[in-house]
């Protein structure tokens, strides 16, 4: 039976029991304690997949435990991740013991030594951790962040780079005292051993994997060309592990690799040969990290060249003080991290967003570099790849030339999960209402939001607006403030106060962003779009934050878009005393039933209905009894869980698109 049909299987109102083999730590987030797995098993089924298990208390430290036994309802998010929420300590426990010939129980071992100079010493002992553990669980977001802005985040973690890396020092080592057959045979070991000991990530296992094919080749007397190794590698981790197919990180892997093999090499011969395979690297992982992450951090390999040997001297204390906890190697490990942070902080302002090569142009372009290098040789080949290079990243600012303008006023609902973002675009202009957000993801505009806005040719907003300071509402705008030009923002200081709202403000200072704060009726014009913004009729006393929701009234070209926030009943009967009728009404609060009240729907009188909400989420929305009064009213209902991105035309005829039919005519007219 397939995965999917096994979850479907499963009671959805009921508990449902998860065992799961305990591969790495309680990982720190904000409002939230995380553990992920690679594989579990539910109500004894088996799942290969991940998990991520979330708890709003602290749990149990985990010893030499094994398995982690927990109950909860198991879901399967917008994210196309299986999750589970732990309420209570009560449902959530530990068994068996690893073993103490286990390279992953060492590793435990030595994390628990560390353990006892985390709270003096965080910052050094999350660096030791990440680099010679593999175990990133008590980075800060602030060195992810650094590292991601230089275009380096691919050093911080013990990975395929490191493991390359301690692979020659030991065959360097050994070779140059005469042992090379006991160099190769060392070499067969390390990439058996190291996987194990660092754990099942991807980057480690391909590493382990083209370091095992290259000792034995040597082993066996058959010595074979790096071409072949890469060639080889790259099919037998496909045999072993086929959804690699469509991991980015395998993509970059075998990409950044095979640039240095079939660019950087034939360029070698030049004066500065470092030069040659930096240029190569940045060639060929820019399109792909456009494509995945729509980022680009030019300049990260020459970062990375810089960094390298000092993540590795990192890498080579934190082991030494694993060994021996001496004060000297903190302050040494101190001092190399501060190196690391102004290195990537030198190459961030040349990083940033911007839109992704289409998928098929980037399939072309690839499949296209495979027939070169399978058919040609020497300076033939090296001039295919890079045409073919340049020809994908031309896509990108093509694509994102062409979608910088819209024809018509148009009102885009975004598919953020569940929360709230609408883009509003006219011509060239664009407001954004609302970012969505997750509790339990403070990088939620970075990886969700942004993607989908650079997508569009978004690059400028003039106008952003937050209806009220809730993680489903607010979490992306920090990372829209910080990454792209924002003229203004808009909030209502009513219930305005907690980490996001924190995190906002500060986002606003280091922009530069103007903040106004609601105080009246404010209007402002973005290209044909005429928005009236309305601060909150009066203080509520049931609901206070949702009630006190900022509205937005939306119109263009004789159409009107009324969006509501979070707001409830109360709020809704002030709302229907004043306002006019409006062709497409955002539903309030995500559908629920405290919201969309009859006295509104009479009121508004809209003619299309827009639910934004995320797939089985957690609160049924919408409830049924909402649909069921829209459906009464002939009210046609657009959601996001359903239809994905709504794409709403605000001209004389209201032409609604969802985001999975986007190159056909209309889904529906009016």
């Amino acid at each position: 039976m397939a995965e999917g049909e096994v979850f479907r299987s499963l009671p959805a109102a009921r508990f449902t029991l998860v065992e799961a083999d305990i591969e790495l730590d309680w990982s720190r987030r904000p409002h939230v304690q995380a553990l992920r797995t690679s594989r579990f098993r539910a109500n004894g089924l088996r799942f290969d997949s991940p998990l991520a298990i979330y708890t709003r208390f602290t749990p149990p430290r985990i010893a030499r435990e094994k398995v982690i036994r927990v109950e909860g309802f198991l879901r399967f998010d917008e994210r196309g991740r299986y999750t589970m929420s732990v309420k209570s300590p009560h449902l959530l426990s530990y068994h068996g013991r690893v073993s103490p010939f286990s390279p992953a129980t060492w590793n435990r071992l030595i994390a628990q030594r560390l353990e006892p100079y985390a709270a003096s010493h965080p910052r050094e002992i999350a660096m030791i951790e990440a680099l010679a553990l593999g175990r990133g669980e008590r980075l800060s977001e602030e060195t992810r962040e650094d590292y991601r802005r230089g275009g380096t985040y691919h050093l911080l973690v013990f990975s395929g780079l490191q493991i390359g890396l301690a692979a020659g020092v030991i065959a360097l080592l050994l070779r140059w005292t005469g042992y090379a057959r006991s160099s190769d045979w060392c070499l067969l070991g390390f990439a058996v051993i190291a996987p194990l000991f660092i754990g099942p990530t991807a980057s480690v296992s391909r590493a382990g994997t083209g370091i095992a094919l290259y000792a034995l080749s040597r082993i066996a007397r058959r010595p074979t060309s790096f071409e072949n190794l890469w060639c080889v590698a790259a099919m037998l981790r496909l045999v072993i592990e086929p959804r690699d197919l469509t991991d980015p990180a395998f993509h970059l892997t075998y990409a950044g690799a095979g640039a240095l093999i079939f660019i950087g090499k034939p360029l070698a011969r030049l004066r500065m040969r470092w030069l040659a395979y930096a240029i190569a690297a940045e060639l060929a992982v820019a399109p792909l990290t456009l494509f995945h992450f729509q980022q680009f951090a030019l300049g990260g390999s020459l970062a990375t060249v810089a960094l390298t040997p000092v993540v590795f001297v990192q890498l080579l204390v934190g082991a030494a003080f694993a060994a021996i906890p001496a004060a000297i190697l903190l302050d040494a490990v101190r001092l190399l991290s501060a190196t690391s942070a102004l290195v990537n902080r030198m190459a961030a302002p040349a990083s940033g967003f911007f839109a992704s090569p289409p998928l098929a142009v980037i399939s072309a372009s690839f499949a296209f570099i495979i027939v070169i290098i399978a058919f040609t040789r020497g300076r033939v080949r090296v001039i295919g790849i890079l045409l073919a290079l340049a020809v994908t990243d031309l896509s990108a600012v093509l694509r994102h030339r062409s979608a910088a303008s819209v024809d018509s006023p148009r009102a885009t609902f975004l598919d953020v999960g569940q929360g709230d973002a609408i883009l509003l675009r006219s011509g060239r202009h664009a407001a954004l209402v609302d970012g969505g957000g997750r509790n339990d993801d403070t990088r939620f505009g970075h990886t969700v939001l942004l993607p989908m806005l650079v997508n569009r040719g978004i690059r400028r907003l003039d106008l952003v607006v937050l209806s009220h300071a809730h993680p489903d509402h607010c979490g992306g705008l920090p990372a829209v403030l910080r990454e792209l030009h924002v003229g203004e923002l808009v909030i209502s200081t009513r219930g305005f106060r907690g980490d996001c709202a924190r995190r906002l403000l500060e986002a606003a200072g280091e922009s530069g962003t103007r903040v106004t704060s609601l105080r009246r009726i404010e209007r402002r014009q973005a290209g044909e779009i005429a928005l009236t913004i309305f601060p909150p009729a009066r203080r509520y006393r049931r609901a206070a934050e949702n009630n006190g929701s900022v509205i937005v009234r939306a119109e263009a070209r004789g159409r009107s878009l009324l969006l509501t926030g979070d707001i409830e009943r109360e709020a809704e009967l002030d709302l229907a005393s004043s306002t006019r009728p409006a062709d497409i009404l955002k539903l309030a609060h995500h559908g629920s039933r405290t919201s969309t009240s009859p006295v509104l729907l009479d009121a508004v009188r809209p003619r299309l209905a827009v639910i934004s909400c995320g797939r089985s989420n957690l609160f049924g929305h919408p409830h049924r009894i909402t649909v069921e009064s829209l459906d009464r009213r002939g009210i046609r209902i657009w959601r996001t869980d359903l239809n994905s991105t709504i794409d709403v035309a605000l001209d004389r005829v209201i032409a609604v698109t969802p985001q999975i039919d986007t190159l056909s005519r209309p889904a529906y007219s009016e």
